[in-house]
């Protein structure tokens, strides 16, 4: 070539058009100092951050999340591969700038060449960093003073236009040997007559079309199943952040060079200044090309194998539901998750019931519950009254029981889905108004119902210092003839049918056993009965009341399960230091029990909820303190162990549901009363650990 053939080629206008066509044809050479540098620091990184805060990660529908119990590990797995990707960018695209100009020149320079020419120029280079990042924070202080106004934000895009031939300062660096600051006076003064033209390019070639790129890349992966969504995911970022550079490091060095020829009196010698000598480049290695997938195929693999046994945890957040045909329909807030059962197949049905509405039943089309039906559980024309606190428990054939009140009687529903008939007569009347009683039901062996009933005495008038509490005995879900045992004569406690203050369940040799919690005192009574038509009642205090004071807990009741030998295992919120706490009895009459504490808490959470696992073992699903996370407690002898499953944004609901699946795995129901889509005034989501419940 004569002098002036790379001159003229190099002052032909679409610059970024012929830039992004020498990155494609050289794609592979440009992404060789990329592969050499990120892939062992990502590697590297990844297996460092992978040991280091295993305890906070987890597997959530196959991709891999932080939901540990502090935000420390979430900002180290922010930071860290932030500043080792910093770190290599700020030697890779100086290196890939120098083997882009070496093409334009027909100059050939080898990636560890390029390299060492950067890293002469580091001192340099980390100026034109420090210049960067002051300006970045001064834009971002500028911001949170002025809290976002909308003319801040023009302000600061004017601001980034005019700072984009400031890229032009890389290889003025590299190529030409100014200073740090000598080369951004540099680079805009060999812009200063087509200021406009060479930040346009810089932005359209820089900045938005790889931002453009990169969202689509990152979003693609989503659209698969879990776990091909993690390699995918992997891959993606893999094989982006070392085919992005190529391009952009084609746009700065062919805009410079373009600069350069339309100054006067330069020619090829000119252009081809400060880059490194060097052979006709050797052939590529098959295998240095098969490493670019090296930390996207690691980070799959970890996350797909999971050697480290981090929590393997399935979860929905059912949005697609298909309401009933009522002109009113149910709706879901904070208040009404009241109970979770798993109806026929193993498919979830949640039972709602809100202040002063009816109650309803949310069943999920399938086990994993990303579509369900939601209707009224009350019969059209039942003309019940609207009160709150339905009591359910689940048939061995699937169905569900619901009770329901009708002019002070109370009946029972058979549920199946969200379909429910009259299925009893009266089962119980009161004179005292139905939301201030106290129900809970469970269901034998058999199918008989047993409902736990709790009033105040009706001989003490107006002001009743006691409650009577029954079993209501039905031979089966028509409860035609109903059999009434009271079986404890206890001190007043203020019911809600707000909270769940009564419990019942059923152990070995179909004996019932009942729960109470008196919100006022946070007293805990275990009724349990000698024979299987409770002749022989026993009430004990294994929770004694504690002394007046002015806090009430917000959301309070318990929870409560049989092992198999029928030792109960309660869950409650402890109303001294509002703590969630595990009542594990020792006997079947809870006379002696020991108090684990499971985690703080606050008086507006919600009350933890209970379930006993194939091996005994009390499993049990509460809030953290600071209401982020979804925490699963499984207890074992003496010991409890506590796990986050799930983070929420904003807050939870202000109930907690939970029931064990065929697999012998916890679900758990929970509203995230902040995360509603445009057009929902609810969200329910369905939580489900996978390994945290080994049968053993």
């Amino acid at each position: 070539m004569s002098s002036m053939e790379h001159v003229e080629r190099l002052r032909k206008d679409g610059v970024p058009f012929r830039s992004y066509l020498d990155a494609g044809r050289h794609l592979v050479r440009l992404a060789l100092p990329g592969v050499l540098v990120h892939v062992p620091l990502a590697t590297l990184s990844l297996l460092v951050l992978a040991v280091a805060n295993g305890g906070s990660a987890a597997v959530v529908n196959g991709r891999f999340q932080l939901i540990g119990t502090s935000d420390g590990p979430l900002l180290v797995w922010t930071l860290v591969p932030a500043v080792v990707a910093l770190a290599g960018e700020l030697v890779v695209f100086p290196a890939t700038v120098i083997i882009a100009a070496g093409h334009l020149v027909d100059r050939w320079v080898s990636p560890v060449e390029a390299l060492r020419a950067t890293v002469r120029r580091l001192p340099s280079l980390l100026v034109l960093l420090l210049v960067a990042g002051a300006a970045w924070a001064a834009g971002a202080g500028v911001l949170l003073v002025t809290h976002q106004h909308w003319l801040v934000r023009v302000g600061l895009v004017v601001a980034a236009y005019a700072a984009m031939p400031g890229l032009l300062a890389v290889p003025a660096v590299l190529l030409h040997g100014c200073s740090g600051l000598g080369s951004i006076r540099r680079a805009y003064r060999m812009t200063e007559l087509s200021f406009l033209p060479t930040a346009l390019t810089l932005a359209f070639g820089v900045v938005l079309v790889p931002g453009v790129v990169a969202w689509a890349l990152g979003s693609g992966p989503g659209l698969l199943p879990g776990p091909l969504a993690t390699l995918g995911w992997g891959l993606a970022w893999t094989v982006l952040a070392l085919a992005i550079t190529p391009f952009q490091a084609a746009v700065v060095a062919r805009r410079f060079l373009h600069s350069m020829a339309w100054r006067t009196e330069v020619d090829d010698s000119d252009l081809a200044h400060g880059l490194p000598g060097g052979p006709s480049p050797d052939p590529v290695w098959p295998g240095l090309l098969s490493a670019v997938l090296l930390p996207g195929l690691l980070f799959g693999g970890v996350v797909l194998v999971n050697p480290f046994g981090w929590p393997e945890i399935s979860e929905t957040s059912v949005t697609e539901v298909f309401a009933s045909s009522r002109v009113r329909e149910p709706q879901l807030r904070p208040l009404d998750l009241q109970d979770l059962h798993l109806g026929r197949g193993g498919r979830p049905v949640a039972v709602m019931d809100g202040f002063e509405d009816e109650s309803s039943l949310l069943a999920c089309a399938d086990p994993s519950c990303r579509k369900a039906s939601f209707a009224w559980a009350e019969p059209d024309g039942a003309g019940t009254r609207w009160q709150t606190g339905a009591a359910s428990a689940r048939l061995p054939d699937g169905r569900l029981l619901l009770t329901t009140w009708t002019t002070r009687r109370l009946e029972l529903l058979t549920c199946e889905a969200a379909r429910c008939e009259r299925s009893s007569g009266a089962v119980a009347t009161t004179r005292s108004p139905e939301e201030s009683v106290g129900v809970a039901l469970a269901v034998r062996q058999g199918g008989g119902p047993v409902v736990a009933y709790a009033a105040s005495d009706p001989a003490e008038g107006e002001q009743p210092a006691h409650d009577l509490v029954s079993f209501i005995f039905c031979a089966d879900p028509s409860c035609a003839r109903p059999e009434s045992r009271q079986v404890a004569r206890l001190e007043a406690a203020g019911y809600s049918s707000m909270e769940h203050d009564l419990a019942v369940a059923v152990g070995p040799g179909d004996r019932p056993v009942a729960a109470r919690y008196d919100s006022a005192t946070g007293q805990i009574q275990v009724i349990s009965c000698l024979d299987l038509a409770c002749h022989q009642p026993v009430v004990t205090s294994p929770v004694p009341p504690v002394p007046p004071t002015t806090d009430q807990l917000w959301n309070g009741g318990l929870a409560m399960a049989l092992r198999p030998d029928g030792r109960p295992a309660i869950a409650y919120r402890d109303l001294r230091d509002q703590s969630a706490k595990l009542l594990d009895c020792r006997t079947p009459d809870c006379a002696q029990a020991d108090v684990r504490t499971l985690g703080a808490g606050s008086e507006f959470q919600a009350a933890p909820v209970l379930a006993v696992d194939r091996a005994g073992r009390p499993v049990v699903a509460f809030e953290s303190f600071d209401r982020q996370r979804l925490m699963l407690a499984v207890c074992t002898g003496s010991r409890c162990e506590s796990t986050p499953v799930s983070r929420n944004r904003n807050g939870f609901g202000e109930r907690l549901a939970m029931t064990m699946n065929a697999e012998g795995d916890p679900v758990i129901a929970w509203i995230d009363d902040s995360l509603a889509p445009s057009g929902l005034d609810w969200h329910l989501r369905i939580t489900t650990p996978h390994n945290l419940t080994p049968d053993r």
